[in-house]
């Protein structure tokens, strides 16, 4: 689902990645929360990593990385199946809750041996559902913007968070950013716009809802930050208390909202891809959790611009789309805008 770019059910999946914001009218003076915007749920105590590792240790994270990899890439094209069933884009409420339900199960699972991934702890559920309401929300227009856009279209679409955020920061906080910043952020609209504007203009629609998914992720990854700071909880924490209250707030909506398919009309295909997706939502979210645990920020930036690559490019083979040099060169200033911004928060941390 969809655990950021934060990636995080926004794909399909419950990425959840946000850090840490707060008021502050000085760029220096918050570029620490800033980058943890860009980079949603994490925290200063994942890092650093360790200076030497076990080949073991290597070996694990390179497995986490590659599943990390395979199951974000793998659950936006499953995710694409089922809500191009002409029934399943009816329910997609339903689907939503199955994703919500297979992470919190695993997610369960995980917290006992021999995994013991984290140590589970009770939220006030005062706390949780205004949480847990926006977290649906963010959610239900991310699956949304995937059913109404082509794949390539929504994974572009979706780097706009990163620049959403720094907006929302300078009119909500009146935090300013240096002009290296504001040049990364630049560069990745201008790539956005090289790739998607015709495509923009002939689906206003799709445009829209993609537009409100990018304006409520945003939102959502400036606000939960803070959640985690003020709950003194760690990411997996967060979402195992979230998980099921939204499990309960959405399944309220249900009945009014879903039109009930007949299972025996829908292919099996796309029946299997909705099983195959909850589980990989919470493979993605577990995977997460443990790249940014066990590398650096900078790992996690460089493997998030390599799933975005590895998207936008199985999605234009898989549409037969002839690359133009104005797609090469708006691919290439999106990721490398998303990598420098990235670049440039490490940096005035470490100052």
């Amino acid at each position: 689902m969809g655990l950021s770019e934060k990636e995080g059910l926004g794909s399909g999946h419950i990425t959840v990645d946000v850090r840490s914001i707060s008021p502050s009218p000085t760029d220096s003076s918050c570029s620490d929360r800033e980058e943890k915007d860009a980079l949603p749920y994490s925290s200063d105590r994942f890092e650093p990593s360790p200076p030497r590792q076990s080949p073991r240790e290597k070996l694990l994270d390179f497995c986490y990385i590659f599943l990390n990899t395979f199951s974000t890439v793998a659950i936006v094209f499953l995710n694409k199946i089922v809500f191009s069933d002409p029934q399943l884009r009816s329910c997609q409420i339903s689907v939503a809750v199955w994703h919500f339900t297979a992470t919190f199960l695993i997610l369960y699972l995980s917290t006992y041996r021999p995994l013991s991934l984290f140590t589970p702890i009770r939220l006030p559920l005062a706390s949780m559902l205004p949480l847990s309401a926006f977290f649906a929300g963010f959610l239900l227009l991310g699956n949304l913007s995937l059913a109404w856009n082509p794949i390539g279209f929504y994974q572009l679409a979706r780097v706009l968070n990163t620049p959403a955020v720094v907006l929302l920061g300078f009119l909500l906080f009146r935090r300013t950013t240096s002009r290296a910043t504001m040049a990364s952020i630049a560069a990745v609209c201008v790539g956005v716009s090289f790739t998607n504007s015709q495509l923009a203009f002939s689906n206003p629609p799709g445009t829209a809802v993609a537009l409100a998914a990018v304006l409520v992720t945003a939102m959502y990854q400036l606000w939960i930050g803070g959640k985690i700071e003020q709950l003194k909880c760690s990411a997996p924490q967060l979402l195992l208390n979230q998980a099921p209250v939204s499990v309960a707030l959405m399944a309220c909506l249900v009945p009014f909202v879903d039109v009930m398919p007949d299972f025996a009309l829908i292919p099996s295909k796309a029946l299997w891809a909705v099983a195959a997706s909850g589980i990989l939502a919470a493979v993605l979210n577990l995977s997460q959790f443990q790249v940014i645990a066990r590398t650096s920020a900078l790992t996690f930036n460089i493997v998030s611009n390599l799933k975005t690559i590895i998207i936008v490019a199985l999605a234009w083979y898989q549409d037969g789309r002839v690359l133009s040099l104005q797609d090469v060169v708006g691919v290439s200033l999106a990721i490398g805008g998303a990598y420098a911004y990235s670049q440039i928060r490490q940096k005035k941390r470490r100052e």
